[in-house]
């Protein structure tokens, strides 16, 4: 039993580090300005489907000033949902900037992926718990059928009644596992982040050089040795160097275009050029679940 939690810490380690150097790799793309709640950009719902979403969502809002937005893409780029979900979250600016009460339903068309995002200021009204829940049990049954406006239509009644404080029968999740493992991963993934943004401004690369010998040293105590934590904070000292330089050198690039990736504190605040008045300008808190189908 500990053999394997410690394989799982160790792929949840990993999987943080290959998630903050995948968007190297893979650049988010704008999928397009929001033009009101429901942005469809895979056109998987009909004209009348696409207002019926928008006129509950926009009652509701106006209602609670809570903003449940449900975003529509053909594919995610190569990307992890969960980080497309986190930079478009905030690219959007989900939610009121003073209350971060939004929530982001993203749908991945031709990957077959969905996930529910939730801001800072709605995390105690929605667990991650009952939002697994509603992806397994309302949404994937919906859409294995193609029948993706019935799905979303009764996730976000859910969702709203729950966000309401209604007494809503949302069955807890019971992949107790897979809710703790997801957990562990976002807290390496924020803290990820956070670092990121810590050390991008730095004007010198032994910071994270001291990061990584840290980081490295708690790790390999946690495997159980001295010589363990040694060896892995001198493995970890050259990839912490590594990091700083690549942080730094897109926070430098980012003061001379204004745009900064969004695991340094990137992307632009919500809006748009559009008709739609644009959304509060609110940030994801992490929280939330993903799925297939």
């Amino acid at each position: 039993m500990f053999v394997n939690n410690k394989k799982n810490f160790i792929a949840t380690l990993l999987g943080a580090v290959i998630l903050l150097t995948a968007s190297q790799v893979f650049a988010y793309t704008k999928p397009g300005n929001p033009t009101g709640f429901v942005n469809d950009f895979a056109g998987i719902f009909s004209a009348e489907q696409k207002q019926s979403l928008e006129t509950k969502l926009s009652a509701y809002e106006k209602q609670s000033t809570n903003e449940v937005s449900v975003v529509t893409v053909k594919n995610l780029d190569g990307d992890y949902i969960e980080n497309y979900a986190v930079k478009l979250f905030k690219d959007f600016g989900i939610g009121k900037k003073d209350k971060n009460n939004g929530l982001l339903l993203l749908i991945a068309l031709e990957d077959r992926e969905m996930r529910i995002e939730i801001g800072y200021g709605l995390e105690g009204e929605l667990t991650d718990a009952q939002s697994a829940s509603i992806i397994r049990n309302v949404l994937t049954p919906a859409f294995q059928k193609s029948d993706y406006y019935g799905g979303v239509n009764e996730a976000t009644d859910l969702i709203i009644k729950k966000l309401s404080g209604e007494q809503v029968n949302i069955p807890v999740s019971k992949q107790k596992v897979n809710i703790n493992f997801n957990l562990i991963f976002f807290l390496f993934f924020f803290v990820f982040s956070f670092l990121s943004s810590v050390l991008a401004k730095s004007k010198s690369w032994w910071a994270g050089g001291i990061v990584g010998a840290l980081c490295g040293g708690l790790f390999g105590l946690f495997l159980g040795s001295w010589i363990y934590s040694l060896v892995m904070a001198l493995l970890f000292t050259p990839i912490g160097l590594l990091f700083d330089y690549i942080v730094s050198k897109n926070y430098k690039k980012g003061q001379r275009t204004g745009v900064y990736p969004w695991w340094i504190g990137g992307g632009r605040s919500g809006g748009s050029g559009s008709g739609f008045g644009g959304f509060g300008g609110g940030f994801s808190g992490g929280g939330g679940s993903s799925g297939r189908w």
